[in-house]
């Protein structure tokens, strides 16, 4: 069997791993396609969604990020993938890899430090990516009140038009 090739990444980009709760996952594709028509500068693209969320979170002070308070999703019962799959439980989460700038990577991990350093907290990258799209809905929910969010497509269209 040949060796798993990693793809090779545009320049000045970088690999970020993260592991999607099913529920955290769902609610981030409604709310970037609310965002998607409601506003005029909303980024075209899910993974823009995520960048910007994340870009917002990084500016945010240690203190305003452990003020949000966002628990770690709830995880299904312990053993290995297969382990579950062939216990027929449910799987509830999956690691994803994003393509996201170099320079941002670089942010959440000085912001992961800034955490652990000013506000006495230990994530990983999947826990600060996490929060930072739970205060993207958070936002996106206050902002349109009672319409609530569209539910999430089963697939995202590629590089929709927007409404806004």
């Amino acid at each position: 069997m040949a060796p798993k090739r990693t793809p090779s990444l545009p320049a000045g980009s970088a690999a970020f791993a993260v592991y999607w709760d099913r529920a955290t996952w769902d609610l981030s594709r409604s709310a970037y396609m609310a965002d998607l028509d409601d506003l005029s500068k909303s980024p075209d693209s899910w993974i823009g969604w995520f960048q910007y969320a994340l870009k917002r979170h990084v500016r945010r002070s240690a203190r305003s990020r452990a003020a949000l308070e966002v628990p770690p999703p709830d995880r299904n019962p312990s053993g290995s993938q297969k382990e579950l799959k062939d216990a027929g439980e449910p799987l509830d989460g999956f690691t994803k890899t994003h393509v996201v700038p170099e320079e941002l990577l670089d942010q959440v991990e000085r912001a992961i430090v800034d955490d652990r350093v000013k506000a006495r907290r230990m994530i990983s990258r999947s826990q600060f990516a996490r929060e930072a799209v739970v205060a993207a809905i958070g936002e996106t929910r206050s902002r349109r009140g009672r319409r609530g969010l569209p539910p999430a497509p089963d697939r995202l269209p590629n590089r929709p038009r927007s409404r806004a």
